[in-house]
């Protein structure tokens, strides 16, 4: 038999239990948050190009950035700080056109190079249908800086080669390639090249797209006439008196009519992206390579009914071209170019492009002179050279982070540090605009996925040098 002080003792142990437990469901929310947020601290942080804070923090919570604070602020109660010391802190990288695979990845460009003879029509390829999650590519893309890519389909040759997808570097926890995908059609890749067979494809595909959006429309206006003509003609017949009516001979009541029986519902027809395209319900990027190519494309498109806004991508280009988009560039979104000088032909003198179309406030995003891994992790030494050659810093560093990441419809998510975006940044041990620097470590989504200590040399996973 339990003694009265006992009996009062065990009471007491079961209160002091449900207080605390109820005291760790109430702060276990906050605990939490606390445990998730992470206070990066480094020499300098670029939050998106043109504004940085030298030195600061950066906040992430949850695998998304949460804010950019000077050093001198105060950080939430919680917050885990993580010392990066020297480093500098940039967005993630994005490639807005690429088609980076396991077939390709080492040896050649994945923008792969057009065909004169074969202007075909690949609308509904869709570059996230050759990503192989097996394959160690995937792994080793966010070792580059790059933490972004819209790949288009393998084979991106012909008038109209496919729809780019987005993705992003595989983490290692992934059972589905879906899951690396962050838009499945950013945009309709075209390719355009001189010669009468790609006008005349033009003319199949293109033109055929403009005149059946005319013929529905002018369809539809007919229908919208003759639905006034009939509602004016009711309202006439409204205001006379109704004539007098001979009612009809009683007949037997008929039989009921069998029921048909119900159809199924028919499938919903995708969209076609080139109809699209001339709505304005698509974004198109357009590859032209040679200035005689360019000039026929405009003489073109002057041609159809309907016109479309476009991302081109080209080679640098002379400055009678240079001026000739200027021209254009209300048809113009943007350019996409190698960060390379060009040469006017049959001389010795070199143009930077970059330059002229960006003093013309044309945007200007850049691709790696080489669509490798390799390619990538060096796409900071052009750049450097570019910016000797007059574009500036700011510029170049936009042409590589936001730029692109505009171009391919996710600005609010990638491309820069601000509040509530993907925290995919990338830590320097300088300057990455030096065309020196190196990259010291990677994160996607909040999650290291590359370190390179420069101290012992040792590195993190997959990495590619």
């Amino acid at each position: 038999m339990k003694t009265r002080t006992e009996h009062t003792t065990g009471k007491d142990r079961r209160r002091l239990r449900l207080l605390v437990l109820a005291l760790l469901l109430a702060l276990g929310p906050a605990l939490a948050a606390g445990e998730d947020l992470v206070a990066y601290k480094a020499a300098r942080i670029v939050s998106k190009a043109g504004e940085s804070v030298s030195p600061g923090f950066l906040l992430v919570r949850s695998g998304k950035v949460e804010k950019v604070l000077g050093a001198d602020a105060k950080l939430p109660d919680g917050a885990r700080v993580v010392d990066l010391k020297e480093a500098v802190i940039l967005p993630g990288l994005v490639n807005p056109l690429s088609a980076i695979s396991q077939a390709n990845y080492r040896s050649g460009p994945g923008r792969a190079s057009q065909s004169n003879s074969s202007p075909s029509d690949g609308r509904k390829l869709l570059g996230s249908s050759g990503v192989n999650l097996k394959h160690e590519i995937y792994r080793r893309l966010g070792r580059t800086g790059y933490t972004t890519f819209a790949v288009v389909p393998n084979d991106t040759r012909g008038l109209i080669a496919g729809q780019a997808s987005v993705i992003r570097p595989a983490l290692g926890k992934e059972k589905e390639a879906k899951e690396l995908v962050l838009a499945e059609s950013a945009y309709l890749m075209l390719g355009f090249a001189s010669g009468k067979v790609w006008y005349d494809a033009g003319i199949k595909y293109l033109k055929k797209a403009v005149d059946g959006i005319l013929k529905q429309k002018a369809d539809k206006k007919k229908a919208e006439e003759e639905a006034r003509k009939k509602a004016e003609e009711a309202k006439k017949q409204a205001g006379k008196p109704p004539a007098e009516e001979k009612k009809p001979a009683a007949k037997p009541p008929a039989k009921p009519a069998a029921k048909p029986a119900p159809k199924p519902p028919s499938k919903p027809k995708p969209p076609d992206p080139v109809v699209q395209l001339f709505k304005g319900e698509k974004k198109a990027f357009l590859r032209v390579g040679s200035p005689a190519a360019i000039a026929h494309l405009f003489a073109f498109l002057d041609s159809l009914p309907m016109k479309f806004q476009f991302v081109l991508v080209t080679s640098p280009q002379p400055p009678e071209i240079i001026d000739l988009l200027i021209k254009r560039k209300k048809q113009l979104t943007a350019v996409i170019l190698e960060p390379r000088m060009g040469r006017i032909p049959d001389t010795s003198i070199y143009v930077n492009s970059a330059r002229l179309l960006l003093r013309a406030g044309i945007p200007v995003a850049f691709v790696p002179l080489r669509d490798t891994l390799e390619g990538h992790r060096e796409i900071f030494f052009p750049l450097a050279a570019m910016i000797k050659s007059g574009v500036l810093p700011h510029e170049a560093l936009a042409g590589v982070t936001s730029v692109p990441a505009d171009l391919v419809g996710l600005a609010s998510k990638v491309g820069s540090l601000r509040s509530g975006g993907m925290a995919n940044f990338v830590c320097y041990d300088k300057d990455p605009l030096s065309g020196s620097a190196r990259i010291l470590s990677v994160y996607i989504e909040g999650e290291k996925v590359f370190q390179d200590d420069p101290a012992t040399g040792k590195l993190s996973g997959e990495a590619v040098r």
